[in-house]
């Protein structure tokens, strides 16, 4: 399951969906959650555009900890700013924990990750920080 839905009042929308994960009316085999970098306080995410900034990041933890404890594999992607704008470069995977410096990432690199997450288990039950190497 591809979850992508940062917004405002994301956690109530994903505790719905876990409710039907645990009712069996959603089968699914893992995981694989959109997120934002700056949700761990390692880069502030300035580009996202929202009334209230700190409200959102708390929502973005809150799922990202639903998706951890639904025993399901899983993997949080954290990317940066993403932008049609930048070239395909070499992508830069960042660990949990680590700050992130580049401020943009490639819409074909974020997409890259996706599949990626998605098709293998390269990044089970990690949280990765996603930009281009700067």
């Amino acid at each position: 399951m591809y979850v992508d839905m940062l917004h405002l009042g994301m956690d109530e929308e994903f505790e719905g969906i876990i409710d039907q994960i645990e009712a069996g009316e959603i089968k699914a085999n893992k995981i694989i959650f959109l997120a934002t970098a700056g949700m761990d306080k390692e880069i502030n995410p300035n580009w996202i555009e929202v009334q209230d900034l700190k409200e959102l990041l708390l929502e973005v933890k809150y799922v990202a900890k639903l998706v951890d404890e639904t025993e399901l594999p899983y993997t949080i992607l954290r990317p940066v700013e993403v932008s049609d704008e930048v070239q395909n470069v070499a992508l830069n995977i960042i660990p949990e924990g680590e700050k992130i410096s580049v401020d943009r990432v490639s819409e074909a690199n974020l997409r890259t990750v996706i599949i990626d997450a998605i098709t293998t288990n390269n990044y089970i039950n990690q949280s990765i920080g996603i930009s281009n190497k700067g």
